[in-house]
């Protein structure tokens, strides 16, 4: 069967086996540093996403990507297109709905963009309450994030946004979009600090403070894309497919409960 969602007919969908994982990008369209395009969020989800897909096209089905995120601090760089967190929730949620009233029974919302996190949290936990069915909020580099590390050649707080670990992937993915001539060494790691890391690959921060990126960054990057490589990319891309594809491998096998309302 077809992996691609969009692609499947309405009979195909009616005949689906409806335990597959189905898989949502929800990424953002925003700066990446004067080096990378704004469409960097979507085009790494999707060759994750794309990548499972590859790996266990028994398993998952793959929706169009949600290419729009919660990504208002950073709207001092031309060309980002925000969404309310209120409103990204809503969306999400009806999509899920959707999904739920075909049959669907266990989807993985992919998250590809930071500030996603927390807004595709929530719309998890809201899809089971209304919905009763398994719905997980995942971003994909904290799923790999032991292996980036085996791979990296930049210092902690070289993997923020648009450094080493997104570069090295779109070099991999479409040489011919990325300019590395125009990249610069952002790293704003702080080894005093106990709370905030700023490297997705350390553990990020036990606290969280989310400036308005133009405050933080000149040119919109944070970490170091100057040593990214395509051949390092090919790492990271196939680690990150394979930690999720095992992902969607517990996914399918976690039971469907019956809940109890002890009223």
């Amino acid at each position: 069967m077809k992996t691609n969602y969009g692609k499947l007919t309405w009979e195909e969908v009616r005949d689906a086996d409806k335990d597959r994982v189905v898989i949502l990008n929800v990424s953002a369209t925003e700066d990446h540093g004067p080096h990378m395009p704004l469409d960097t969020d979507t085009v790494l989800g999707m060759a994750v996403a794309n990548g499972v897909a590859e790996a266990a096209p028994d398993e998952v089905l793959v929706m169009p990507p949600i290419s729009y995120g919660f990504n208002e601090h950073h709207k001092d760089f031309p060309g980002v297109i925000w969404i309310q967190p209120e409103t990204l929730i809503a969306f999400v949620t009806d999509v899920t709905h959707s999904l739920a009233h075909h049959g669907f029974r266990r989807i993985l919302l992919l998250n590809s963009h930071g500030s996603n996190h927390p807004v595709l949290d929530l719309a998890a936990r809201k899809t089971v309450i209304r919905d009763e069915i398994i719905c997980v909020s995942a971003s994909y580099w904290n799923l790999c994030a032991d292996r980036i590390n085996e791979h990296r050649k930049s210092e902690i707080g070289g993997i923020a946004h648009a450094g080493e670990f997104e570069a090295a992937m779109y070099k991999h993915l479409e040489p011919e979009n990325v300019n590395l001539e125009k990249s610069a060494n952002q790293n704003l790691h702080d080894p005093d600090s106990r709370f905030f890391n700023l490297d997705l690959a350390r553990g990020g921060g036990k606290a969280m403070l989310m400036r308005w990126w133009s405050e933080v960054s000149p040119d919109g990057t944070m970490g170091d894309p100057t040593v990214a490589d395509a051949e390092t990319g090919e790492k990271f891309l196939a680690a990150a497919v394979e930690e999720t594809t095992a992902l969607v491998r517990e996914i399918r096998a976690l039971p469907i409960l019956e809940r109890t309302d002890h009223h």
